[in-house]
């Protein structure tokens, strides 16, 4: 019999087959993309593909360990601001309010962005509401200390400090500027958290550029021009606030038995129930942040080009405080791990355990919700739109 031969193109078929089969038996594939395996793969022979799953936000990394972020400062050389964001014809007061209770990094960056973005420092005032007496004022604390705050540094920025006479709640802290403004004999002031970053709308147009300074005394004055039945002025929620203090005596400050969460629901519905208005305006960029930036001279123009806008510098900083800002509202573990991340300082003066700290201040935020419930018998923040009105709180028993 004679032997059995193949031609050539029988050869190459019976080669591809076996390739093949060693492709989709997976022999070869440690070898061979997957995904262009199964894209010459007849649709009949292909496995069905999962679809991609979203990606996951991790929570931030735990900021390194840093004892100065202000090295500048710390020099004695404070860089120079932008000669845009300065406003020499202002005639207007604009006392800013920035109450501090823990975390001097989060505190002295929202004061130095404020001042980079043309506020006046002498117009800033850090409300020292650590609860540590004058521990701070006589250099008593150290920087790994929850409740620490750098007087001497505050007063090189020519900030002012005010300390309360002991710790209070943020509804006490709220009234308490609002005592100091009648004292001072202020019909208004603005205040701010200590947790945000605020930056200029720099990316405007050259020609129309205003800094977040100016746009806050422009709104002050159209506001004082109108003498409208104005209560608060709302730049970016009351990350920014300016108010009225009129308006405050109204209605009887703010209620200290709802001592944080849900006592702004109870102010603001408060005013609106008494045709207080409440508007939103815009200054500028203000970011709410958990974290703080390696070195505050960012905030600032470079040497040298002072006077230069929307720069690569700023371009850049606007994207790191928009992740700064995504990273806290993200965060699995709450928007406000920041508060608890210290727990240095342990045997100084009026030392608290910080996470028992946290604790009792969890509970207390839990009893004013439950306090706001009894007050209004019902739970919810959106009072007005459910019809309730001004004498309608504790007309249940």
């Amino acid at each position: 019999m004679p032997p059995v031969t193949l031609n050539r193109r029988a050869i190459l078929a019976l080669g591809g087959a076996f390739i093949l089969f060693l492709l989709v038996s997976g022999a070869i594939t440690n070898h061979v993309r997957p995904d262009i395996v199964q894209k010459h793969l007849p649709d009949r022979w292909k496995t069905p593909q999962p679809e991609p799953e979203p990606p996951k936000f991790e929570d931030p990394p735990v900021q390194e360990w840093q004892e100065e972020i202000f090295p500048l400062a710390k020099a004695g050389k404070i860089p120079k601001i932008n000669p845009k964001n300065i406003v020499n014809d202002n005639n207007l007061k604009t006392p800013l309010f920035i109450g501090f209770t823990r975390n001097w990094y989060l505190l002295e960056q929202a004061v130095v962005s404020y001042i980079a973005a043309g506020w006046p420092a002498s117009q800033l005032i850090v409300i020292d509401n650590s609860g540590v007496m004058d521990s701070n004022l006589r250099g008593l604390l150290s920087p790994t200390n929850p409740w620490y705050l750098n007087h001497t540094r505050l007063s090189q920025l020519g900030v002012s400090v005010k300390r309360t006479p002991t710790l209070l709640s943020f509804a006490q802290l709220q009234n308490f500027y609002i005592n100091y403004a009648i004292e001072q004999d202020w019909g208004y002031y603005f205040w701010s958290h200590m947790d945000v970053v605020v930056v200029s709308h720099e990316s405007e147009s050259p020609e129309n550029y205003k800094s977040l300074y100016r746009k806050a005394v422009d709104v002050l004055g159209t506001t004082l021009e109108k003498r409208d039945h104005w209560a608060l002025k709302l730049f970016a929620y009351d990350w920014l606030t300016l108010v009225n203090v009129e308006a405050m005596r109204d209605v009887g400050a703010w209620d200290t038995q709802i001592p944080y969460y849900m006592t702004d629901c109870d102010m603001y519905s408060r005013l609106t129930m008494r045709n207080w208005t409440q508007d939103n305006v815009d200054a500028g960029h203000v970011y709410d942040v958990s974290s703080h930036l390696t070195d505050l001279a960012v905030l600032f123009p470079e040497e040298g080009h002072e006077s230069e806008l929307n720069t690569t510098r700023f371009t850049d900083l606007l994207k790191q405080l928009q992740l700064m800002m995504e990273q806290k509202q993200k965060n699995s573990h709450g928007r406000n791990t920041w508060q608890a991340r210290q727990d240095g300082g342990k045997g100084e003066p009026f030392w608290r355990n910080p996470k028992g700290f946290e604790r009792g201040i969890n509970f207390w935020i839990d009893k004013g919700r439950e306090l706001f419930r009894i007050k209004w018998n019902y739970g919810e923040c959106d009072l007005i739109d459910k019809g309730y009105k001004y004498g309608d709180q504790w007309t249940k028993d």
